[in-house]
């Protein structure tokens, strides 16, 4: 290649991100039901070393996913349209070429997707305490202290990792 970039420059976490999830519950909506609630998204999300999703992929499905992105969540009825509009690049990079991720980066992220990973990774519910910019509070549904969001922190995991050390490899062959 003629230049390459460092994963360690921009990231090791190729595609991590972090959400957050506006209710229209308020605090004493959920405050009689936390602990069942706790569980529940224990019970109903994968985490963990190991964990594996609840989607099911086959290889051709994981393709379609690295090329359409947001598109093929649309289009199998894991998002909505509308979620594009809070997306980079409205969720999907015009010129994502799978071709160019290893067999080994697509193993890995196979059994993965949706997960929520480990780590640094989370779901939690959280309550609005204080709203410091009421205009941007405003343009994310955010209306009121005491409102309950659901903040998510979570990355494409062993095929992130996968890409990042593949790039890095390709850097290192680049260098000599």
């Amino acid at each position: 290649p003629e230049a390459v970039v460092s994963p360690g420059g921009v990231g090791f976490d190729i595609n991590c991100g972090v959400r957050l999830l506006r209710t229209n519950l308020f605090e004493e909506d959920v405050e009689p039901f936390k602990e069942e609630l706790a569980q529940c998204m224990f019970d109903h999300i994968p985490v963990g070393v190991g964990s594996q999703g609840v989607i099911p992929m086959n290889m051709k499905d994981l393709e379609e996913a690295l090329e359409l992105g947001m598109d093929w969540s649309i289009r199998e009825g894991y998002s909505w349209a509308e979620d594009k509009e809070h997306c980079e690049e409205y969720g999907r990079m015009l010129n994502a070429d799978p071709a160019k991720v290893s067999s080994r980066a697509k193993k890995r992220g196979l059994p993965q997707l949706g997960t929520l990973g480990a780590g640094n990774h989370y779901a939690e519910i959280q309550v609005v305490d204080e709203i410091f910019d009421a205009e941007a509070a405003s343009k994310m549904g955010i209306g009121k202290v005491g409102q309950v969001c659901v903040m998510i922190h979570s990355g494409s995991r062993g095929f992130g990792h996968q890409v990042a050390t593949d790039a890095l490899v390709a850097m290192e062959k680049a260098m000599e």
